[in-house]
């Protein structure tokens, strides 16, 4: 079987590049990381959790305004000529009006105990 040169010089890139192969695997000094890396990758995961997290509460405050705001508006549109007629009713009645300060400061009232409860036990 005769092979010829190019042939010859094919095989021989082959095999080298084979070994080059097989050196680039062998490692030649063990990996070093630095000595503060536990600490540095524990940070990144703690401030990408802090992110994610972030990213969530601004998601669902997002979606509860918009509820909400949907909410009063078809409240509004369904129900708009009905609540001013009762409120001009009510502004022009004197007993009527008399609970409205009552019930302002029951309503001031518990939404500063529920601040405070807030505050201080959650």
């Amino acid at each position: 079987m005769e092979i010829n040169s190019k042939e010859t010089i094919h095989i021989e890139a082959a095999e080298r590049k084979g070994t080059a192969l097989r050196q680039a695997l062998i490692p030649t000094e063990p990996l070093k990381l630095p000595s503060n890396f536990a600490h540095v990758t524990l940070r990144r995961i703690e401030h990408e959790r802090l992110v994610r997290e972030r990213r969530e509460r601004i998601v669902a405050l997002v979606t509860v305004t918009a509820c909400l705001l949907l909410g009063i508006a078809a409240i509004g549109f369904f129900y708009g000529a009905a609540l001013l007629s009762a409120f001009q009713t009510m502004f022009h009645q004197s007993e009527s009006f008399g609970l409205i300060p009552a019930i302002a400061f029951c309503f001031l009232f518990f939404a500063l105990l529920n601040h405070y409860l807030r505050r201080h036990y959650a």
